[in-house]
């Protein structure tokens, strides 16, 4: 999966510019919102929807918890509009190569399942949280949170 994204974001991206982040800083949400942000900078229109679409389904089904879920979208749209701005303001590649390479992302032969899956050109599934899972991880992270805090106090040095 990773792969895949890495793979996807640098097709897009040639030239890095120096406000921007290094591949390895940033996590799969981050690298589907600055796709999505110099598409949206480069007028990719409904192919822009599309990809969107199986973005939030990859986004969903990472992360099984409603907060984390949240989290992700945030660092999603916050990428997003991050290199929006930088591709309207210093752009470090012209729109008609990000646009050609865009429309030839692997990204949009996915399949989509009625069910949330996602199946990746390369035969590879991600498959959509079921409700267990959901479930056990709701109740760790209550269980985590009515947890008290311990604090192990540690003796002045002399």
């Amino acid at each position: 999966m990773r792969k895949i994204i890495f793979i996807l974001f640098f097709c897009i991206l040639f030239c890095e510019t120096a406000n921007s982040q290094t591949l390895k800083g940033m996590n799969d949400a981050q690298q589907l919102g600055s796709m999505a942000g110099l598409a949206l900078a480069c007028n990719a229109g409904s192919r822009l929807d599309d990809f969107q679409l199986i973005a939030s389904y990859i986004i969903g089904n990472q992360n099984p918890t409603k907060e984390k879920r949240e989290k992700a979208f945030k660092a999603f749209a916050a990428e997003k509009l991050r290199t929006y701005n930088l591709q309207k303001d210093s752009p470090a590649e012209d729109c008609p190569t990000i646009l050609k390479h865009f429309y030839n992302l692997d990204i949009f032969n996915c399949t989509i399942y009625s069910n949330g899956d996602v199946k990746f050109p390369d035969g590879k599934i991600l498959r959509a949280p079921t409700k267990e899972q959901i479930n056990k991880e709701t109740a760790i992270e209550k269980k985590k949170k009515s947890e008290p805090k311990r604090n192990y106090l540690i003796p002045a040095r002399k």
